[in-house]
């Protein structure tokens, strides 16, 4: 199989850029003192990261971690811009320390299962995924990495299976339509040839900006 990955700045800017916008006010609404302040911090962070400013949004969330260092917000999209940079074991250890933390979590856990997939981990994206789901079985991000773990394992009827369960809570959701288009075809041809030469772009979801992804789900129940 050939895979090439692209980075997420691009697909994640269309899919997340406009409700970035419509959404930082409500998650400060209500909250006073230090809490606001790393909100505030996390917020801007958020949206220099959507803007392609990574640099900026660095320096914005260590702004907010300092105040408030067990925000687990803030830590994913830390990992995230440590992802872009490709700092791979500090990002993963950023978000074991989010874990211990937050135990329960589903957006940490689809954190994980996100680098996990950039880095090629597939199995561990698959368990992290699903100990996702086990937290919030109504988390679409969650669905689609499972099925892009699953397709990364060359499972690609589970791949379906996954990606159709992402399709029932968002029917228009971009990667899980093409999670399912790749993997119906992948299927097809190791069927016919018993020799899986499906192309695919991309294959992951990476977690450059997974923050800013979750960070629309927070604000929106704030």
């Amino acid at each position: 199989m050939k895979i090439f990955y692209q980075k997420a700045q691009t697909k994640f800017f269309l899919f997340c850029i406009t409700m970035v916008l419509l959404c930082i006010v409500p998650a400060s609404a209500g909250l006073e003192g230090p809490v606001i302040d790393a909100l505030s911090y996390y917020n801007q962070a958020v949206d220099a990261a959507a803007e392609g400013s990574y640099e900026e949004a660095m320096n914005l969330i260590d702004k907010s971690l300092q105040i408030q260092p067990d925000f687990y917000l803030a830590q994913i999209t830390k990992a995230s811009l440590l992802s872009q940079k490709g700092e791979y074991k500090e990002a993963e250890d950023l978000l074991m320390q989010a874990e211990q933390s937050h135990p329960d979590n589903a957006f940490v856990l689809a954190a994980q299962a996100s680098l996990f997939i950039e880095t090629g981990r597939y199995k561990e994206a698959l368990d992290a995924a699903d100990a996702a789901l086990e937290k919030d079985p109504s988390l679409v991000e969650a669905w689609v990495l499972k099925g892009t773990a699953h397709g990364g394992l060359a499972q690609y009827e589970e791949e379906i299976n996954a990606s159709e369960r992402a399709l029932q809570i968002e029917p228009a959701h971009p990667q899980a339509l093409s999670n399912l288009k790749f993997a119906t075809e992948s299927l097809t041809i190791q069927n016919k040839t018993g020799q899986d030469d499906a192309e695919r772009t991309p294959l992951s979801i990476p977690v450059v900006l997974a923050g800013a992804l979750f960070a629309l789900v927070f604000r929106e129940k704030m």
